[in-house]
């Protein structure tokens, strides 16, 4: 107990050290990344940096210049041998992850030119290549390389017509259904 309390105290002042010598996240970042040997306490304050945002941005990823956040790394994934060139803008919950399936004609991770712009949820998966002044569209899904300046966009939005649709929300506990309705989970009677 008295062990959690000194490292629940104690965390803070650690970080505002660390931030106060290295400035950044990114200066942190390129010091762990260039590093020969390990440091388990700036490593700490590394992920606690990107968990406390729910992101992961690993140490080996690799960025010419630090990029645009518009909206902070938040639900920001970048795995740990992504490539990222100058002047990438990534918006929130972003995905730039590897691909490691054996068997995938898509390993690897990817590798981004300059002047990237990723919309909020875009997933770019696997060893492809996206070419300098790309555009990533919202939500789109990315798995084939992308040559210089062009523009990658979500399939449009089908819209099927039904009626008296029911889309009130409702489970099981036990034997026991619930749904909910008017602000609240109610009890339904059989």
């Amino acid at each position: 107990m008295v062990k959690e309390i000194l490292t629940g105290f104690i965390r803070p002042f650690i970080a505002l050290f660390v931030f106060a010598r290295y400035k950044t996240v990114w200066a942190l970042k390129e010091k762990l990344r260039t590093s020969p040997k390990k440091h388990r306490l700036l490593e700490s304050v590394y992920w606690s940096y990107f968990s406390k945002r729910g992101s992961y941005i690993g140490i080996n990823a690799r960025f010419a210049t630090q990029p645009c956040f518009p909206h902070g790394v938040i639900g920001v994934f970048i795995s740990d041998n992504a490539v990222i060139g100058r002047d990438a803008v990534i918006f929130q919950q972003v995905t730039i992850g590897s691909n490691q399936l054996p068997d995938s004609d898509g390993k690897g991770s990817p590798t981004l030119g300059d002047n990237v712009y990723i919309g909020a949820g875009a997933k770019l998966i696997g060893g492809i290549t996206v070419g300098h002044r790309c555009r990533i569209g919202a939500n789109a899904v990315v798995y084939k390389d992308l040559p210089d300046d062009s523009v990658a966009v979500c399939a449009a939005t089908r819209v099927i017509q039904k009626k008296d649709l029911d889309n009130r929300y409702t489970t099981q506990v036990g034997s026991v259904t619930y749904r909910f309705s008017d602000g609240r989970m109610k009890k339904v009677d059989k």
